[in-house]
């Protein structure tokens, strides 16, 4: 077996399509060669580092698409840094932003691939004081917080993890700055801090 190619004729002379030949029952056969395109997208992730808790409703880390490229958000991962004053269970939401929130810390998001992906079009904030305006909840979840962290032994935190699953779509933010989501605490929960993270790819298309 090896890696070849066939002459192609439906779009003018040279064209080429690369394929990979074997023999079957005596006969040369070429299977054609297929890459997949979403391996190949620009590819980002952001994340809030240790993010304050304590404050009921406040939006842990936001993301917003920038103004010409379609964000496709791929994980969201949500883990407890700091203990909490009184040990206790912190229920979030992924909620859609139809504004950008304000007077936030500026969070840049980081390029997987810095030899050939530029700079990412979105962008986001952790813990806005004027909180962009929320739309509907696009995913929950509870994460159980720890007020002593053990000093010996082993110690399971617990952490939440939204993965994009095979054959499903990933939440899509479309292009516009007034576009994105945010990780919202549901109710406040003293001395915890957490780390929210972002991974995400643009698209010219939806």
């Amino acid at each position: 077996m090896s890696d070849t190619y066939i002459q192609a004729n439906t779009d003018g002379s040279g064209k080429k399509i690369r394929t990979v030949d074997r023999t079957i029952s005596s006969q040369v056969v070429h299977e054609e060669v297929q890459q997949l395109g979403e391996s190949q997208l620009p590819s980002y992730f952001v994340t809030s580092t240790g993010t304050s808790l304590a404050t009921a409703a406040s939006h842990i880390l936001q993301l917003m698409a920038g103004s010409a490229l379609h964000v496709r958000v791929r994980r969201i991962t949500f883990v407890q840094l700091l203990n909490a004053t009184t040990g206790a269970t912190v229920n979030f939401e992924i909620r859609r932003l139809t504004t950008a929130g304000t007077g936030g810390t500026a969070r840049t998001p980081a390029a997987f691939d810095t030899t050939t992906d530029g700079a990412s079009g979105a962008t986001a904030m952790t813990l806005p004081s004027a909180k962009g305006t929320e739309g509907v909840a696009v995913g929950e979840g509870t994460l159980a917080l720890r007020q002593t962290a053990a000093t010996s032994g082993s110690q399971v935190d617990d952490n939440w993890d939204w993965t994009q699953m095979p054959n499903q779509k990933p939440i899509i933010i479309p292009a516009g700055t007034s576009n994105g989501i945010a990780l919202k605490v549901i109710g406040g929960n003293a001395g915890a801090t957490g780390i929210v993270t972002i991974e995400f790819t643009e698209t010219a298309w939806l």
